[in-house]
């Protein structure tokens, strides 16, 4: 098939100076479609404004999604473009992560510091005199979906199995049974996962390989009897010793691992203006855990 250039964000975690550094970079590499992989929110500041810029990147607006009945992620109707979305940009997709879970439902079973963002993310989508603009929001949260496959690739924002709150860590490559239950719920040859924000493959014969840096294009050499779970680390919040944002391309066959300094001075100031967010969060940044 001819599959568009796809890069594959994850793990924005409401960091908008990280962002718009990928998402800059992304077009200058000529992407032709965005794929989030969840976790838009949590931990940053600025999770109103990374919202709304998925949701331009991938072309949904007020009034394109169907609810729940529009299918796996979340997609436009044919023709519609947000506002401030590149002309030409095909339609693309957003999964729901266990942030926006926690979002819509409980942050209860969450570490102290991730339920305090939460908490304060909770309030800050619902404050403000832009009611329609509130509810926009709100309404993208809920059409949400977990899982998003199509002919040749499949994503999840945790992994194949447990798509919204399983993480896949180096150290699993040597857990068998966890990697062949993985491997037995894939219906393509590869499964596209964040969440753990540590970029890696895993291949279904054991073999695995870590990025270290921006590396690509990188034959996946994926077929029905060697299938491949990529994690495209994490643009928001990267906990891999290495404070570069992570992001992924995809052309259906090569993936690329694109690492990048940002402003992480600016990402840490938006934390700490906002008296309930935690220091920490604002520190993490500066280390990559």
């Amino acid at each position: 098939m001819d599959y568009p250039l796809t890069a594959l964000i994850s793990d924005l975690h409401g960091n908008w100076p990280a962002l718009t550094t990928a998402l800059a970079d992304a077009e200058e590499r000529g992407v032709e479609r965005f794929g989030c992989l969840g976790d838009v929110v949590g931990y940053g500041a600025k999770p109103r404004e990374c919202l709304e810029r998925v949701m331009a990147l991938i072309g949904s607006s007020p009034g394109s999604n169907s609810g729940p009945n529009s299918g796996p992620g979340v997609g436009p109707k044919p023709g519609v473009l947000a506002p401030g979305a590149r002309l030409g940009l095909q339609p693309g997709f957003c999964l729901q992560g266990n942030h926006e879970q926690a979002l819509m439902q409980s942050a209860a079973e969450f570490n102290p510091n991730a339920r305090a963002a939460i908490e304060w993310t909770r309030e800050e989508l619902s404050s403000g005199a832009d009611r329609e603009r509130n509810l926009a929001l709100w309404d993208f949260l809920d059409t949400l979906r977990p899982l998003h496959s199509e002919p040749g690739a499949m994503y999840a924002h945790g992994s194949p199995r447990d798509p919204v709150r399983e993480y896949m860590l180096p150290r699993d490559i040597r857990d068998a049974a966890k990697m062949r239950a993985n491997f037995a719920r894939m219906t393509e040859p590869v499964c596209f996962v964040g969440h753990s924000h540590v970029p890696a493959i895993y291949y279904e014969d054991g073999t695995f390989y870590r990025p270290k840096s921006t590396e690509g294009p990188y034959d996946l050499a994926i077929d029905a009897k060697r299938r491949a779970i990529v994690n495209v680390g994490s643009v928001g919040q990267p906990r891999d010793g290495d404070p570069r944002l992570c992001y992924a391309l995809f052309d259906g066959r090569h993936v690329t691992f694109v690492r990048l300094e940002y402003d992480v001075a600016a990402a840490q100031r938006d934390i700490r203006a906002q008296s309930a967010l935690p220091a920490y969060l604002a520190d993490r940044l500066s280390v990559g855990h």
